[in-house]
């Protein structure tokens, strides 16, 4: 079940995380959660668990880490340019220029990418650091929140969006710093570029391949602004000039540096967007929560007549119909209206379930003892049961029985086992109702 309208900040679900972490796994909140979708009821459940100001720490402290990383990326940049700059020959050697502002920065993302597709716990190089640093800035509450991201995937997925898209930044400002460092010597000391090579014809060809591919956003410029690849080539002849490289390489950084690295932030924002807005919430601690919540509510027998249901008897347990009738419409509000056995060695009574299952009303009751949990075989049931009627709620119902078929408590241990199990089923919803003596729901 996902949420519907009700988007999260990625503040309060880190938030949410700490309050899910310190929560004993039984208690309900003071008030009453909102009802609706998980995504609703487990927002509500936050704002009553007092837990707030966790995330906007972690976050401040990654806004002051990804700060940090920015201005050191602009002089990198700046830097790089300027290091490309040969001061005896008045030049910048475009090979290394491109290698150094372009190329390489690129190659360092494309093989974080293969990196990250090997494994997709290792972040890339930038995400990773600014991760690092972002602890280093933290203050109690900034690591608090990092040991908890791990158990939430929606929320792991939603940091490492906003990592990545503050990484493509960095990365952005490092080819701003290029840029300006580029534009400052072009301007002020009107230099020269040049390339040199002991293979003519083959650094020629590679040149003249990137400027074709680097010119593609400059299809509508003038012809002018593409260099003159062989006449720039530094040797015997060549007696200085090349300044037509200036804004050709200025354009490139611009458009395959700064302009693409904004796309791809933004690209990775409107993940971190779209992942907040659903978030699925299905690991076993969320299941385990989504239970305590929603259980059923207790109360007098309903007015009005209730669900019909289907109950199918797991391994053939003997149980006074007549007893349990009552509860199931007191404590389920359905109605049992057939009851069938599966896990027995009668080929057709299980055929005979398998065809009530496809026809059920609408609800179905899986009746188990607490001493005989076989996962895949109530699993099975279960995703049969999904299979045929998506809309249907589905009760898990265990208890222990007598000789006379009269229901019992399950002991604490079958209560954990079977709990275990219930939040374990990743996309199966099902109401996890263990039987209770009428002490224990009656009114009052």
């Amino acid at each position: 079940m996902r949420g519907s309208g009700e988007r999260w900040k990625l503040e309060e679900l880190i938030d949410f995380e700490v309050a899910l972490g310190a929560w004993d796994g039984a208690s309900q909140p003071a008030e009453p959660v909102e009802e609706g979708s998980r995504s609703r009821v487990f927002k509500s459940w936050w704002r009553q668990s007092g837990v707030k100001g966790v995330g906007k720490s972690w976050i401040s402290s990654l806004n002051w880490a990804a700060l940090a990383l920015v201005l050191i990326a602009i002089v990198a940049g700046f830097g790089a340019a300027w290091g490309c700059y040969d001061g005896r020959r008045e030049g910048v050697n475009v090979v290394f220029f491109l290698a150094v502002t372009l190329v390489l920065p690129w190659a360092i993302f494309l093989g974080g990418i293969v990196a990250w597709l090997l494994n997709r716990r290792r972040a890339g190089f930038l995400a990773g650091a600014l991760k690092r640093l972002a602890v280093r800035f933290s203050s109690g509450k900034g690591k608090e929140a990092m040991a908890r991201i791990g158990g939430n995937p929606e929320l792991a997925k939603a940091v490492g969006w906003r990592l990545a898209a503050k990484a493509q930044a960095i990365a952005g400002d490092f080819h701003f710093g290029a840029l300006m460092g580029l534009w400052m010597m072009y301007a002020f000391r009107k230099v020269g570029f040049f390339w040199e090579s002991t293979t003519e014809t083959a650094m020629q060809r590679v040149l003249e391949g990137m400027v074709k591919f680097l010119s593609m956003p400059l299809a509508w410029g003038s012809p002018d602004m593409l260099p003159d690849v062989a006449g720039t080539r530094r040797g015997a002849g060549w007696d200085g000039g090349g300044e037509e490289w200036g804004v050709f390489l200025m354009m490139s950084l611009f458009f395959w540096g700064f302009l693409a690295r904004l796309v791809l932030a933004n690209i990775a924002g409107s993940q971190e967007w779209r992942v907040l807005r659903s978030p699925a919430f299905e690991s076993p601690r969320h299941r385990k929560l989504w239970r305590v919540l929603t259980g059923v509510r207790r109360g007098e027998d309903p007015a009005g007549p209730a669900d019909g249901a289907l109950v199918i008897d797991l391994g053939g347990v003997k149980v006074d119909r007549d007893f349990l009738r009552p509860f199931f419409l007191r404590r389920l509000r359905l109605n049992p209206v057939a009851w069938e056995t599966t896990g027995v060695l009668d080929a057709g009574r299980e055929a005979s379930a398998r065809g009530a299952l496809a026809k059920a009303p609408a609800g179905v009751i899986l009746l188990a003892e607490g001493w005989s949990l076989a996962p895949r075989q109530v699993e099975g049931i279960l995703r049969r049961a999904l299979d045929t009627a998506e809309e249907r709620r589905i009760v898990l119902y265990v208890a222990d029985f007598d000789s006379e078929g009269r229901p019992r408590e399950a002991g604490a241990a079958e209560r954990e086992a079977w709990a275990a199990f219930a939040d374990g089923l990743a996309g199966v919803e099902v109401e996890l109702v263990f039987y209770e003596e009428e002490r224990t729901w009656a009114p009052g």
